[in-house]
């Protein structure tokens, strides 16, 4: 008889447990708060985070809303576009474009100067000297002339090669045959871009995986 008795309050012991844990259960689904048994670690390897999507842009890329992902051809080269330096100062903006193209790394400037949209393939410089540059300068044995020069803001997207947000002075050089050389002080430091202007039907534009 007692056998049959504590039998039967065992029984009773964990039915009650069960009803508490289904109870239990159904709050925390209720709440949103996942069973801390589930949460236990499970030999999943590092948690890498997802790299941030690009921003969002409605329809096909072009030339003046490029942006991460996207893949820029000229001839038979492909460019995967990795980051975006922006300028502003006052109404005007521009961009230069971080492009990776497997073996080496160039960048692509896209800027409305005189109402007409300019694009170029540009190389960072080394040896342009320090100090006041004027209104024009032989570079590389090159002759280039002042364009124009002023202060802007920058942001950045991305890869940007080093480049960061703040603020620079700029001075912009053109050159015979669509030379360009790009001059940016920020601070004490003083980097340097050169190259040619293209024409911008000579571009392809493609959406990347992450812009589709």
């Amino acid at each position: 008889m007692l056998f049959f008795f504590a039998l039967s309050c065992l029984a009773a012991a964990t039915f009650s447990s069960v009803v508490l844990y289904q109870k239990g259960e159904r709050r925390r689904l209720q709440s949103g708060v996942a069973d801390p048994l589930l949460m236990l670690p499970f030999d999943s390897g590092p948690v890498v985070a997802a790299p941030s999507p690009p921003p969002g842009r409605v329809g096909d890329p072009t030339l003046e809303n490029l942006q991460r992902g996207d893949i820029v051809e000229e001839g038979v080269d492909d460019y995967v576009v990795v980051g975006t330096v922006r300028y502003r100062e006052e109404r005007d903006t521009w961009a230069l474009h971080v492009l990776d193209a497997g073996s080496r790394q160039r960048f692509l400037e896209v800027r409305r100067r005189n109402g007409l949209l300019e694009v170029a393939f540009v190389d960072v410089a080394e040896g342009l000297p320090s100090g006041q540059l004027f209104s024009g300068l032989t570079f590389q044995g090159h002759g280039f002339s002042l364009e124009g020069r002023g202060d802007a803001r920058t942001t950045v997207d991305g890869e940007t090669a080093g480049l960061g947000t703040g603020r620079l002075a700029w001075a912009r050089y053109g050159g015979a045959g669509g030379a360009l050389l790009l001059v940016e002080d920020e601070g004490a430091a003083r980097r340097a871009f050169t190259g040619h202007r293209i024409p911008v039907t000579s571009l392809s534009l493609m959406p990347g995986d992450l812009n589709r």
